[in-house]
């Protein structure tokens, strides 16, 4: 396969909701695995996720099913006809991913010298922390990225006409309020200027990465750069 056709190929929200559904299974499997961990704590936007749809009726015991579900609906229905799918094409996507997770690592401990898992404990249990590792890849990509990110390069694009310095605000601003809601409800940090400044950085790396390769690239990136980490 050829690297544009590639490249246009595996950014295509199919993928996405292929890559979705692998990491949403993968992370329940994980937890089920190893149900005596004491990670009670799951990620915040997954948290906020599941809040809003107890709002709207849906019990804590049934979110997963629902998620799953929606997966399975998800992917025939982003199913391109103009394109048919190879296993060749999601092989090099996780390559790729595999590579971005690397050089996510080393950019990001380049401008601050030091890692994501810094200031936060893992739970010591290899089948915990890599479902910590996948559901952060998972949910907050979905929030931060496909929700928030959209909506904000929509928004923007509505208002300013050139597109790339409205590209760049949406990121700079989804990065900014990523970096913030780590610091916000009861379970939040206290704000420190440095922790605050190095997930503005990480939240703007994994940023550009999604307006410019998709969300199968960013959550499988984000996941393995901190399956990195944790090894």
């Amino acid at each position: 396969m050829r690297l544009k056709a590639y490249l246009k190929e595996s950014a295509h929200p199919f993928y996405g909701a292929v890559a979705a559904l692998g990491m949403l299974i993968l992370y329940e499997i994980c937890l089920v695995w190893n149900p005596d961990s004491q990670v009670i704590y799951r990620n915040a936007p997954e948290a906020w996720m599941r809040q809003i749809l107890h709002f709207f009726g849906l019990s804590h015991h049934y979110v997963s099913f629902f998620w799953i579900t929606l997966g399975l609906i998800a992917i025939p229905l982003l199913y391109h006809k103009d394109s048919n799918p190879k296993v060749k094409t999601f092989g090099w996507l996780v390559l790729e991913a595999i590579i971005w997770g690397s050089l996510s690592g080393l950019v990001i401990q380049g401008l601050m010298q030091n890692l994501l898992f810094a200031q936060t404990q893992l739970t010591g249990s290899l089948v915990s922390d890599l479902a910590l590792a996948v559901g952060a890849g998972l949910f907050e990509e979905l929030f931060f990225r496909v929700g928030l990110t959209s909506l904000l390069i929509y928004g923007f694009g509505q208002i300013f006409k050139i597109r790339l310095f409205a590209l760049l605000l949406a990121i700079t601003v989804a990065s900014f309020l990523f970096s913030l809601a780590h610091y916000t409800g009861n379970a939040g940090d206290a704000f420190d200027l440095y922790s605050f400044t190095f997930r503005f950085v990480a939240g703007f790396w994994f940023t550009a990465l999604y307006a410019t390769r998709g969300f199968a690239i960013t959550a499988l990136a984000h996941a393995f750069y901190d399956i990195f980490i944790i090894i």
